[in-house]
């Protein structure tokens, strides 16, 4: 995936982690990121989408930055920013869910959620020719030698990245979903 899609996806990461959260989250005693659901988070981020963006900045980095940068320009500190950017972006999604939670306002995580939903399909739409082409950033901007992208090995790669990342951020949230249903029904009782 791109830098900025991977941003986008990061922050809606972390919403929808303390929004299948929030039945716990309205009665946590403890600060906002001392607690497991935000631990779950950063897990999921260290683990996951570091090594996935680290993989294609370092493998594709012109496609990675959607050829609007040339990367052989770019000092390698602005690559380890946009790395860097991954786990705060999905801090700051996860605060959204979080205070939202907190504040019994749901409805400002699902639109924050549908918002982010709709910022990644038009980022899509609108940089469609860019995720379908792999080149540099010269062969792109000269519309020289560019390869489909399905005939590279990026398109396995991608295959087998959101593979990864659907398994591990679906169990989360389906864990801390059930966790909450579990745990307001048996407050009924």
């Amino acid at each position: 995936m791109t830098i900025p899609g991977l941003i986008i996806v990061n922050m809606l990461v972390g919403a929808s982690v303390a929004y299948c959260a929030k039945v716990q989250i309205k009665s946590l005693q403890r600060p906002v990121f001392y607690n497991r659901y935000f631990t779950a988070l950063l897990m999921l981020e260290i683990m996951i989408f570091l090594p996935v963006g680290l993989y294609f900045n370092g493998f594709y980095p012109d496609w990675s930055w959607m050829y609007l940068v040339d990367t052989r320009s770019i000092p390698a500190g602005v690559g380890a920013m946009a790395l860097a950017a991954y786990p705060v972006a999905a801090t700051m999604g996860y605060l959204v869910g979080y205070f939202s939670a907190k504040g019994n306002s749901d409805w400002v995580s699902i639109m924050f959620i549908l918002f982010l939903v709709f910022g990644l399909i038009g980022l899509f739409i609108v940089g469609f020719s860019k995720f379908v082409h792999l080149g540099t950033f010269d062969q792109f901007h000269n519309n020289v030698n560019l390869k489909d992208w399905t005939s590279t090995s990026l398109f396995p790669s991608i295959i087998v990245t959101w593979i990864g990342v659907a398994v591990a951020w679906g169990y989360i949230l389906f864990r801390f979903w059930r966790e909450g249903n579990l745990s307001a029904s048996s407050g009924k009782k």
